[in-house]
């Protein structure tokens, strides 16, 4: 999770509160926030923060929830927005590559050391907490005096345009040529690739603002003599791109700086005005809160909660309800259910009664009970446990073991953060395969096992697909074989006292060896696969020793 470090000599600037660092150190558990370290020397704390609340990616955004906390400031902050005459153009041709604009403009704006450090990390927190990596948002920040509205976001030809881009050897380079050569245009590359045109934003003098989400041009370097600020942040999820910009702006204008809005023309007379900071309105029943947290509240004791956390509460038309309004800079409440956590943080999880209900007494869960017992087996054959992502790479899982991929057969991920994680696993062996060539290096033999979760489509099932429980193994050195594997198969039958009921059936399975390869059947039904692993899946692998391996279905035996 994302860390940052606070000064106390700032914070308390931005609270309006003198302010303990002990005191600080406990009050800011209350308000969703981890410590990681204090230095009571330099009179500093690193905090930890949920990638879910990133306006808590600078000390402003971490204030304004303690001016509620401290009742300093009640509801949600107010900040005024000034209607400006710039306006950004947005050509169609951008749809297929990257759609989404959004724009702001900041002014007079006068920052110190600290500050300017924290618009660099807000902008790589923000880059990663919404914009996965600049592949979902990427901002551009611009000094707005050295380019000239009105601005156009359009898409170009890889070769057809060069600039000579920011932190660059100061020569003219064409996107393609930066996508090659320049560092942030191998790092992000793989955003843009297999697209045929790129994005860029133009000034009316064809000056190039921004190649995102790559690099900005050098003409709009933000320097210690800027004083007016042009905000551009491009994407492919319009409400990650609104939420991106409104904790950007919201931030800058807790510095001291003024908001002024930015007209953005769509195609088809569309055209919107951002930064846009109306709230969001939500309903919620006073008994659904209460029933939740397990209080008795009344509507003034809800409001006053709700408030200091920083959202603005009225009475509902509606008998029993509150309407609940949420600033645009908070994009974890998506939900009710959301509204009762806020509604404890305001009342205090420290002074929420402690109960424990009859028959609640926590205990395992029966088949974590046998999973655990699976893991002391495993272990006593002498075998190390590994744990890895339910998420997969599909050329791995599939093509490396010389499956066919069918993109109809699995669940796959709508928008991956890499092509290293782009499906879910359907049997735990390729993931195991892959451990043995991140450690090929290690003293052999090499024994491990997994215990853990797949996916597997399933019509049946209310949300599409289901979960299982399997147990893979494989064992790695130069005399692995079939009868290695198969005396961990006994031994772990004979260990549950199913030795008498299983057995082993002759099969066919492209991953492993014909001839060397079995089913295993217990009572008549088949609960996994056992052998030595096919030479060409040891190629894919880049692996040089033989591999016996299995894999069992543990749900079927429980």
């Amino acid at each position: 999770m994302p860390t940052l470090e606070l000064k106390l000599e700032r914070l308390e600037k931005l609270v309006g509160k003198k302010l303990d660092i002990k005191e600080l150190e406990y009050d800011l558990q209350w308000i969703g926030l981890d410590l990681e370290g204090i230095n009571e020397e330099e009179q500093k704390i690193k905090v930890e923060y949920n990638p879910n609340r990133p306006d808590y990616s600078s000390p402003e955004g971490i204030a304004r929830t303690l001016k509620g906390y401290y009742e300093i400031e009640l509801g949600i902050p107010s900040f005024e927005i000034v209607p400006g005459k710039i306006e950004l153009n947005v050509d169609p041709s951008v749809n297929k590559v990257r759609p989404y604009i959004v724009c702001g403009v900041i002014r007079d704006i006068d920052l110190d050391e600290d500050e300017v450090a924290t618009l660099m990390t807000i902008q790589e927190h923000l880059h990663w907490a919404i914009g996965r990596d600049r592949k979902k948002v990427a901002i551009g920040v611009h000094d707005l005096d050295k380019i000239t509205p009105p601005y156009r976001y359009t898409a170009v030809k890889p070769d057809s345009v060069s600039f000579i881009p920011l932190h660059g050897d100061g020569y003219p380079m064409n996107l393609e040529e930066i996508l090659l050569l320049h560092e942030k245009g191998i790092e992000y590359a793989h955003i843009l690739e297999g697209k045929e045109v790129y994005p860029i934003i133009f000034d009316s003098n064809d000056e190039v603002l921004s190649f995102p989400p790559v690099i900005n041009g050098v003409i709009t370097t933000v320097t210690d003599d800027t004083k007016n600020l042009f905000l551009d942040l491009t994407g492919t999820d319009f409400k990650a791109v609104n939420l991106a910009l409104n904790i950007l702006s919201t931030t800058l204008a807790d510095m001291g700086a003024k908001i002024e809005s930015v007209k953005v023309n769509y195609e088809k007379e569309k055209e919107i005005v951002t930064p846009n900071l109306n709230p969001e309105k939500l309903q919620v029943g006073i008994d659904y809160i209460n029933d939740y947290i397990g209080i008795s509240l009344s509507s003034k004791e809800m409001i006053k909660c709700f408030n200091k956390v920083r959202l603005d509460v009225r009475q509902s038309a509606k008998k029993g309800y509150l309407n609940v309004w949420v600033p645009a800079f908070r994009g974890d409440i998506m939900h009710i259910v959301d509204l009762t956590e806020e509604c404890a943080i305001g009342y205090g999880y420290d002074k929420l009664p402690r109960t424990i209900r009859e028959g609640c007494i926590g205990e395992y869960h029966p088949i974590q009970t046998f999973l655990n017992k699976i893991r002391t087996i495993m272990i006593g054959a002498g075998y190390l446990e590994v744990l890895n992502f339910i998420l997969s790479n599909s050329e791995k899982h599939y093509n490396y073991m010389r499956h066919e991929f069918e993109e109809s057969n699995h669940v796959q991920i709508l928008n991956p953060v890499s092509k290293e994680y782009n499906t879910t696993r359907t049997s735990i062996l390729p993931k195991l395969l892959e451990t043995l060539l991140n450690n090929r290096s290690e003293e052999k033999p090499i024994r491990l096992f997994e215990v853990g979760d797949i996916l597997l489509l399933d019509d049946s099932e209310e949300t599409g697909a289901k979960r299982e429980v399997h147990l893979s193994v494989v064992t790695y050195h130069e005399d692995a074989d079939f009868t290695e594997i198969r005396s961990t198969l006994d031994f772990i039958m004979t260990s549950l006292g199913l030795y008498s009921d299983f057995e082993i059936k002759t099969g066919k399975n492209a991953s492993y060896i014909n001839g060397r390869y079995g089913e295993i059947y217990w009572k008549g039904i088949k609960v996994g696969e056992i052998g030595e692993i096919h030479p060409d899946v040891l190629l894919n692998f880049k692996l040089e020793f033989p591999v016996a391996a299995m894999e069992l279905n543990l749900e079927k035996l429980f």
